[in-house]
């Protein structure tokens, strides 16, 4: 057995360096340190944990989803349940090189962040934190279809599990009940405020990882039972339709499949009446529990919230759809079909503006952040969402690298927004990106503002479509 399971790992191990696993989870939080050591000390103390919590230990979450797809598509997960393997083997072997690199990245990110001295409980909280985490991913992988599946049935889990903490540490909920999630008492730990000992949160932190392993555990054993019998059909000849209708066809046949891709078309709605409805009330709270007042900062929240979120989260779906393509085999079949890679790209450009557009005509008004005067800033925002999608694939040549090609674009879409607190000259630093002029058309429109932000957005296209095009030729 221990041969056995040192093999495992060492399979394992060339399986994630292969697809820059190690690269990707350790750079993402060598980024983040750069940014922790940039900063005073005070605010990096406060902002680490915080850090820790929602990037260091739950960016493998997504990695974990797009290996479990890709292996069960290359037939290599069959391959290796065929073999004296087990099942808990290989979930053991795959969340322990996981959760081995997420603990390098919580030890860099501590000491960047001046927390050296919370190590001892930080670092446990973090990693179980993780497994948990990466355990239930893992059994979502098993159970979705494809990766745009798993990325929009994750965050039915994820939201609670990463949502309710924050709130308990802000002080907008309150008592001993949230401590039933397991990672209100990892962030309680990672802050140093834990209100129970640190041994009980990490002990009930581990009963959570194993339960979350033994989903995964559990996810594998159904997928392992053998494909389903099928009724003979009786094959009738396909319709000849018009060449343009096959992508829109074959794109409403996956929102068929993946029903949860309404709740993504959707998505825009409700982030508008979330705002409209929720976004007053915080805002009172905050100011009376903290004396914070945050209605003066409405523009940068809508900038962020609505204005540059909406494009960029359908320009990340619509890459992740094409990666898809790339890792089933799909553009290998449109490269040698009449259809051509180009109409294929020009399609996939075509539709994510035209969603994002939509997108942005529904939050905007509903969100009541975002005013009629400002739609210069919607206008340049809307070229966010083709250029995302063009960004990713430039540099991503699978699900694994898409990953983080999507959390590493992140910075450079939203850094303009800091734009608004900066004056002189030294904003302009800032103008090569197509967000800067987002910010900068916000209180009213301008030719130079205009002309200068539709130029921006338009170089950058034609620079991503030439290398885009040349990497998936």
């Amino acid at each position: 057995m221990i041969q056995r399971l040192k093999a495992m790992l060492a399979l394992e191990w060339r399986a994630e360096s292969r697809d820059a696993v190690p690269v990707i989870l350790l750079g993402l939080a060598a980024v983040w340190s750069v940014v922790l050591v940039l900063i005073p000390v005070d605010a990096a103390r406060a902002a680490t944990p915080y850090v820790l919590f929602f990037e260091t230990t739950a960016v493998a979450v997504t990695v974990v989803g797009a290996l479990e797809l890709r292996q069960r598509a290359t037939g290599a997960t069959a391959a290796l349940l065929a073999t004296p393997v087990r099942r808990g083997e290989y979930v053991a072997t795959r969340l322990a090189t996981l959760g081995v690199l997420t603990a390098g990245g919580v030890v860099l990110v501590l000491l960047a962040g001046r927390l050296g001295d919370r190590m001892a409980t930080a670092l446990p909280a973090a990693v179980l934190s993780g497994l948990v985490l990466l355990g239930i991913g893992a059994g979502i992988a098993h159970r979705s279809s494809s990766f745009v599946g798993f990325l929009l049935a994750v965050p039915l889990p994820l939201v609670p599990l990463l949502g309710v903490p924050p709130a308990v540490a802000i002080g907008l909920v309150g008592g001993p009940v949230w401590y039933v999630l397991p990672t209100t008492g990892a962030l309680a730990l990672l802050r140093g405020e834990a209100q129970y000992p640190a041994g009980v949160l990490l002990g009930y932190l581990a009963l959570w990882a194993l339960a979350a392993a033994a989903l995964a555990v559990r996810s594998i054993r159904r997928e392992a039972a053998g494909p389903r019998t099928w009724r003979a059909v009786r094959m009738r000849p396909l319709p000849i339709r018009p060449r343009w209708l096959v992508f829109p066809r074959a794109d409403l046949r996956n929102v068929r499949r993946e029903t949860m891709l309404v709740a993504l078309v959707l998505s825009p709605l409700a982030l508008g009446l979330a705002l409209r409805f929720g976004l007053p009330p915080f805002e009172s709270w905050l100011f009376t529990a903290h004396g914070l007042e945050l209605a003066a900062h409405r523009p940068v929240i809508a900038l962020g919230a609505v204005l540059v979120h909406v494009p960029m989260s359908f320009g990340m779906t619509a890459a992740i759809v094409v990666l898809d393509d790339i890792e089933d085999g799909v553009l290998g079949i449109v490269r040698t079909s009449p259809l051509g890679l180009r109409r294929y790209l020009a399609y996939r450009l075509a539709t994510v503006t035209a969603a994002a557009g939509v997108g942005l005509a529904a939050a905007g008004p509903l969100s009541g952040v975002v005013p009629t005067t400002a739609w210069a800033s919607a206008l340049l925002a809307l070229p966010i969402a083709p250029l995302f999608l063009l960004a990713t694939l430039a540099l991503a040549a699978g699900r694994v690298q898409g990953v983080a090609a999507t959390k590493a674009l992140g910075f450079p879409t939203y850094l303009p927004i800091a734009a608004w607190w900066l004056t002189g000259p030294v904003g302009y630093l800032l103008a090569p990106l197509p967000t800067y002029w987002v910010v900068r058309a916000w209180d009213g429109p301008t030719p130079l503002t205009l002309g200068a932000g539709l130029g921006c957005a338009a170089l950058w296209g034609v620079f991503l479509i030439r290398r885009v095009l040349h990497r998936l030729a």
